[in-house]
């Protein structure tokens, strides 16, 4: 039954600014989501567009095909020579907020190592993509000494300047997909790289695929061996990769 059977004409009025705000919804949901990630601490690049890259990641309606409650759940593996490694896991939930946008709620894995991060109201994009950033932004801090800030600035003005893109394919249930996968390196030109050399080379490799519940198939960050090392292991090599969607229980 629709909510309005005989609206009145203010009723009427009502219900067309509800439909322009829905509207304008996803475009403020994906600038909130660069306000979380970039924060008003952090320059925008030179140029204001916004990148394919950018696009792309933060700016595309993800969650467009999930029907909420549902859930998207990834699988965690770090491993290197740096530190000991271990595996984990991501549950980013799908649920409907109070005005029936969708609403994203994340478990960052488990036990001790938990990370509470806040919920995402109005979600478009998919929230893992942020969360994972922050994170990853927090460990080169912990790991340099240096400040979040400084990093977070280095992967907002690669992703919007000096980005790779090219189409892939993967392979998921036993199917070939067609895929798109982004990669930077937001250090190779920072001119403090001599402060951090070891982690300097970090590449960042974003796939993403349609065909995919959530669209985001997998993020990782990796710090190659260093070149002419006789060890072949790399020093970091953190992947979050999408396992499976369904009905949180």
């Amino acid at each position: 039954m629709p909510f309005y059977r005989h609206p009145s004409a203010r009723a009427a009025r009502r219900e067309d600014r509800q439909r322009a705000a829905r509207r304008v919804a996803p475009v403020a949901a994906a600038a909130l989501s660069f306000a979380l990630l970039f924060g008003p601490g952090t320059a925008r690049a030179e140029s204001s567009e916004i990148s394919r890259a950018e696009t792309l990641l933060f700016m595309s309606p993800h969650l467009k095909e999930l029907q909420p409650p549902s859930r998207l759940h990834y699988a965690f593996h770090k491993s290197g020579t740096l530190e000991k490694g271990f595996s984990d896991t991501v549950d980013i939930d799908i649920t409907t907020g109070s005005d029936g946008s969708r609403k994203g709620v994340v478990r960052f894995f488990s036990g001790k190592r938990q990370i509470k991060y806040p919920e995402v109201e109005r979600a478009e994009g998919n929230p893992v993509l942020l969360f994972y950033l922050e994170r990853e932004i927090r460990e080169m801090s912990r790991l340099t000494g240096g400040q979040p800030n400084h990093f977070r600035q280095r992967i907002r003005t690669a992703l919007a300047q000096s980005a790779q893109i090219k189409d892939i394919d993967i392979r998921f249930g036993g199917r070939t997909m067609r895929a798109q996968q982004i990669t930077i390196s937001p250090y190779d030109s920072d001119p403090n790289r001599e402060r951090f050399d070891r982690l300097a080379t970090k590449q960042y490799v974003f796939t993403i695929c349609e065909t995919i519940p959530g669209v985001v198939y997998e993020m990782r960050g990796v710090v190659e061996a260093p070149s002419g090392s006789s060890a072949d292991e790399t020093v970091i090599d953190e992947t979050l990769t999408f396992a499976s969607a369904g009905v949180p229980k």
